[in-house]
């Protein structure tokens, strides 16, 4: 499965929908209404894919809800609902059109030789699109064969630093062995958010956090029954020891009241609606309530909650580990800065998972927890914890030039390459050495701010322009346009990252046209003049420097926060060592901000 996800990746390339699109059996686009944010963006580009797919004959499903917005000449390849369980019929019939084409034979006939730079392969930039293949290039770092062994409990990244790849090898390696329980969560960030809006206008704070971590123990829980139930359910058969054990279990887990179907996302939002639901009928719009333990029983639970646990418990002694493994937290969350309350959720989640780690033990069970976080979002957990430091976390941050540059190599390599090749051995056959004096991948790398998928995207960009062009090299023409359609992308992947946590639209927008070496008070200005607060400024400002946006200038060389090892403490005392240092604009954001140097 692959897919395209804005939030992930903020535009999609002519050659990135044609290749993904032609890698494919069927495509599923949805059209979003009139009233959805984005929705005349979306929609062009869906109408895009669609002709591809039809135009490759892939098998191609278009789902709209309501009427709104379909285009008179699309009713006719448009199927319409208006109920979730309308799709079930559309995706049948999408899905044996599929099963046909897995059985079709496909004869390319390929009458033109590719160069090396067209054959070449280097992979998705989005970990979740290349799951099938990751393996062959994964470089393998210290902070992921730590995660591997269970020693660390957060893994910390900014967006785009590696954090899915972790989660998807961790996950494969481990639900292949076949003592373990894996469980593989990606919650949706807008029900979480549902959920505590709902429990917010109800409770009061103290009984909101008993009652988050309640609700995440008793998911939890249920979770690691549904993924040995689903796991044996043919091994139990056979095997006389699990055969008690799990029937009991199923009489257990399927109890009146809890809906099974779906993935983990409806199997929560379910007991969420029902959480809601309980609440009403027994207090109305009473608000600040203060619920006792029983009343949090009564209005949570479905099942005998101590002994679903004791008998999970029991059967888990069959086993080897579980692991808890929790990616996508913090996505989908809405881009209007994060709250108390936001990060009451994610310290309930740790809190529970402790607590399932602490009843497993008791019985010698072996139970790891991963929960992977943007490094702005832990940031602020840490904060707001009075125990800090309790959690065995790793950072992925990278700030060596060479490790981005062997995971270039171990892309390369993967198309049918020695795999003895140094790297510059093979950055010869794909770009020209230099890029007007300067060595041509330390260019890159510096524009990439030091992001894997950064990078990834920016030589993706100057491929495609040397491919179109058809260069057999790319040359510095191909280099400078692939830096001005990956600085575009950039500029509005960064802003939404500020704008997740701080809740200033647009803030990078302000700097359009401006010098690329700045004073702290011509920063000020320019942000004032945007409209920032007086107040305010202080915090966008180092924002900035903390994106890495903004670095110092330190004996006429550019200082980011990368080189600062992302520690803000030593940039801030850096620049209070130096009062009149000045700034400079990051590189990469000159071309889409028009900056004069």
């Amino acid at each position: 499965m692959r897919s395209f996800d804005p939030n992930e990746q903020p535009r999609l390339s002519a050659n990135d929908a044609i290749s993904q699109i032609a890698q494919s059996y069927g495509v599923v686009i949805p059209l979003l209404s009139n009233s959805s944010v984005g929705a005349p963006v979306h929609n062009m580009r869906a109408a895009f894919l669609a002709g591809l797919a039809e135009g490759m004959e892939k098998a191609l499903c278009i789902l709209q809800n309501g009427e709104e917005p379909v285009p008179l000449d699309y009713r006719d390849f448009v199927h319409n609902t208006y109920h979730p369980d309308d799709i079930n019929e559309h995706i049948a019939e999408f899905a044996s059109r599929i099963a046909e084409a897995f059985q079709e034979e496909s004869n390319l006939d390929i009458t033109f030789e590719e160069t090396f730079l067209q054959s070449l392969d280097l992979g998705a930039t989005s970990a979740e699109n290349e799951m099938r293949t990751l393996e062959s290039y994964y470089l393998k770092t210290d902070q992921f064969l730590r995660s591997l062994r269970g020693e660390a409990n957060i893994v910390v990244g900014r967006k785009g630093s590696g954090k899915s790849a972790i989660f998807l090898q961790v996950r494969d390696r481990e639900r292949n062995k076949k003592g373990n329980i894996v469980l593989d969560l990606k919650p949706d960030g807008y029900k979480l958010i549902k959920f505590k809006e709902l429990m917010l206008s109800f409770l009061e704070e103290g009984t909101f956090q008993h009652t988050i971590m309640a609700f995440w123990e008793y998911v939890l829980l249920l979770e690691i029954c549904y993924k040995i139930l689903d796991k044996d359910r043919e091994q139990h058969k056979h095997d006389e020891s699990l055969y008690e054990p799990y029937r009991n279990l199923v009489n257990l887990y399927h109890t009146e009241g809890y809906d099974t179907e779906g993935d983990f996302s409806e199997r929560m939002g379910t007991l969420m609606e029902k959480i809601s639901t309980e609440y009403q009928a027994r207090h109305g719009n009473e608000t600040n309530v203060r619920l006792s333990m029983a009343n949090l029983t009564e209005m949570l639970y479905c099942h005998d909650v101590k002994n679903l646990t004791l008998q999970v418990i029991n059967y888990m002694k069959n086993k080897e580990t579980c692991w808890l493994l929790f990616d996508n937290l913090d996505k989908g969350w809405p881009t209007s800065g994060l709250n108390h309350e936001d990060l009451l959720m994610i310290r309930a989640l740790i809190d529970a998972t402790k607590k399932i780690e602490r009843q497993f033990s008791r019985a010698n069970i072996n139970v790891h927890t991963i929960l992977f976080l943007r490094n702005d979002v832990y940031e602020l957990l840490v904060k707001e914890t009075s125990d800090r430091g309790k959690e065995a976390s790793v950072l992925l941050d990278w700030t060596d030039p060479d490790l981005l540059r062997e995971l270039v190599r171990l892309r390369v390599i993967s198309n049918n390459l020695c795999s003895d090749s140094p790297f510059y051995a093979l950055w010869s056959k794909i770009f020209v050495s230099h890029y007007y004096g300067e060595e041509s991948s330390q260019y890159l790398i510096e524009r990439s701010l030091m992001r894997p998928r950064f990078l990834l995207n920016l030589i993706s960009q100057c491929k495609s322009f040397a491919i179109n062009l058809n260069h057999e090299l790319i040359s510095e023409g191909d280099i400078l346009k692939g830096l001005a359609a990956y600085s575009t992308d950039l500029l509005t992947d960064i802003g939404y990252e500020i704008n997740d946590v701080a809740n200033v639209d647009d803030i990078l927008y302000a700097f359009i046209g401006s010098q690329s070496e700045l004073t702290h008070e011509e920063i000020c200005s320019i942000l004032i003049a945007f409209g920032v607060s007086d107040t305010s400024c202080q915090k966008i400002f180092e924002l900035l420097l903390w994106y890495g946006f903004l670095g110092l200038m330190i004996d006429d060389e550019a200082k980011y926060i990368y080189n600062f090892n992302y520690s803000m403490k030593l940039v801030v005392g850096v620049i209070k060592k130096s009062p009149n240092i000045c700034y400079i604009i990051n590189p990469a954001f000159w071309p889409a901000l028009m900056i004069k140097n």
